[in-house]
Formats: structure tokens, C-alpha cells, sequence
């Protein structure tokens, strides 16, 4: 099954971010692409571990993957798309997508063509440990007491700069947005997590006790941080001109 929600900007929002800025590194290239289930000629691995493999997938307009498999995943659509989907049995299914949009799915063995004349890109993380078909969750988070300093940060989900859009038992996604002049509180993260950029700009970070460091980021980046071996607390501001926008999906034990 597939749940697919649009995710848009809306006025007055104040999101924060997660990883771009906790490493100062972007891991474009983590892993190299290897011959398994994931169509090697549309897919490139971005990152690799024992829990997650996150993948950059890529499609001219046009163009049909090879026949290839997948487990459970989380995506996130980078460009619109239209694309039309072949299953083994002989069905094919039509799906027509945004940009900046995710989905869930239940693991699937598929062959995907691009229906449309532009170019299509996802960002998936599948989910090599998941043994049971994803199950969503309202979140709860509640109002933080803590005031989000340095000394007495809040939880990430409890941040107000962050809104939580979809969760199971394998993910929590944040929808993260910073308006040019904005600034974070202090959070924690304690969850490894995958950012992907959805926009460019420029933010600095700072760590408590720490000075504020210059980090530009680049749109369709996507990053890993290991939160849950080195749990870590930050704050952001955008000092650009352009709206900071990131999906953070936190991978949950």
C-alpha cells in the first residue's frame, strides 16, 4: 500500500533542520552503486548501512527501468512526475506525483517507466529491517517545557519549527522550513536521520558553546547523521535570501 501527501510552504511557519549542518558534509556519493535489487541503471547509492540503503533514482523523460525489487521504503518525490508502473502479474498501475512530495511502500517487485516529458528523481530509503507491512501512526509529541536553550534544548519533534507529516514504526518525517531571517531554538536529535535538500540556501548552525558556522545548502543534496551512536543538539538560522526547505526522516530503532 502507498500513502502519498503533498507538502507545501505555508506562511508564518517556522521549521528547523537536521542534518546538512550537524556534519558540515554532504554525502553525494557514500556508496557506490552495486549490482542487487535496485535497477542499477536508474539508481545510485547515496548511502549504505546495516539498517538503511538510501537511493538517488533517476529516470529520462521517457525512459523504462529494468525489472528489479525493492523492501519497504520511504520516498520523496524531487520533481514532478508522471510514471506508469508494470507488476509481474501483468497489471500496471498510472501514478502522477509533485515535486517535494513523499510516499510510503510496502515492498514490491516492479519495472517503472516515465510517462512525461521532463525528467524524474526520487530519494528512497529502504528499510532493510522491516519485517512487517508499515503501520501509520498519529503523532503525539505534545508542548515541549523545555525552553529550547543551549542548557535545556527541546526534542526535535517537539521543536515548533518542526511539523511531523508522516510516521510509522520504522519512520518519523519532518517537514522543516526556514524563512530567510529566521531562527531555530536549540534541539536535540536522537535518531539516525537522512535530510533531503529540497531547496538552496544559505544557513549558519551553531552548537552550544560554540560560534555560528557558515553552511550553504545545495538543493537535492541528501545527507546521513548518525544520531542515535552520537546524539547531538544545535540551532540554525537562515541568513540567505532564499526559504530553507529539507525533508528530515528520522529512522526509529
Amino acid at each position: 500500500m502507498k500513502r502519498k501527501h503533498r507538502i507545501k510552504v505555508l506562511k508564518n511557519r517556522h521549521f528547523a533542520f537536521v542534518f546538512l549542518l550537524t556534519s558540515g558534509t554532504l554525502l553525494a556519493s557514500v556508496a557506490a552503486s552495486r549490482n542487487n535489487d535496485a535497477d542499477s541503471g536508474t539508481a545510485k547509492v547515496e548511502f549504505e548501512n546495516e539498517q538503511i540503503r538510501v537511493l538517488r533514482v533517476s529516470l529520462a523523460p521517457h525512459q523504462k527501468s529494468a525489472v528489479h525489487s525493492h523492501p519497504s521504503r520511504l520516498g520523496v518525490t524531487l520533481a514532478s512526475d508522471k510514471l506508469r508502473v508494470y507488476f509481474p502479474d501483468g497489471t500496471t498501475k498510472t501514478t502522477t506525483s509533485a515535486a517535494h512530495e513523499y510516499f510510503w511502500s510496502e515492498p514490491v517487485t516492479h519495472q517503472v517507466e516515465n510517462i512525461s516529458d521532463t525528467p524524474m528523481q526520487n530519494i528512497e530509503i529502504e528499510l532493510k529491517q522491516a519485517n512487517a507491512a508499515g503501520v501509520e501512526v498519529r503523532s503525539a509529541s505534545g508542548e515541549s517545557l523545555a525552553p529550547g536553550t543551549a542548557a535545556d534544548p527541546v526534542a526535535v519533534e517537539q521543536e515548533p519549527h518542526h511539523h511531523i507529516v508522516f510516521e510509522n514504526q520504522y519512520v518519523l518525517v519532518l517537514d522543516v522550513v526556514v524563512k530567510p531571517g529566521e531562527t531555530t531554538l536549540f534541539h536535540r536529535h536522537s535518531l539516525d536521520n537522512v535530510a533531503v535538500q529540497l531547496s538552496g540556501a544559505t544557513i549558519q548552525r551553531q552548537f552550544p558553546g560554540q560560534d555560528w558556522v557558515t553552511s550553504p545548502a545545495k538543493e537535492g543534496s541528501v545527507g546521513f547523521t548518525a544520531g542515535t551512536k552520537i546524539p547531538y543538539v544545535h540551532r540554525l538560522t537562515n541568513i540567505g535570501s532564499t526559504v530553507f526547505h529539507v525533508m528530515d526522516i528520522e529512522i526509529l530503532p
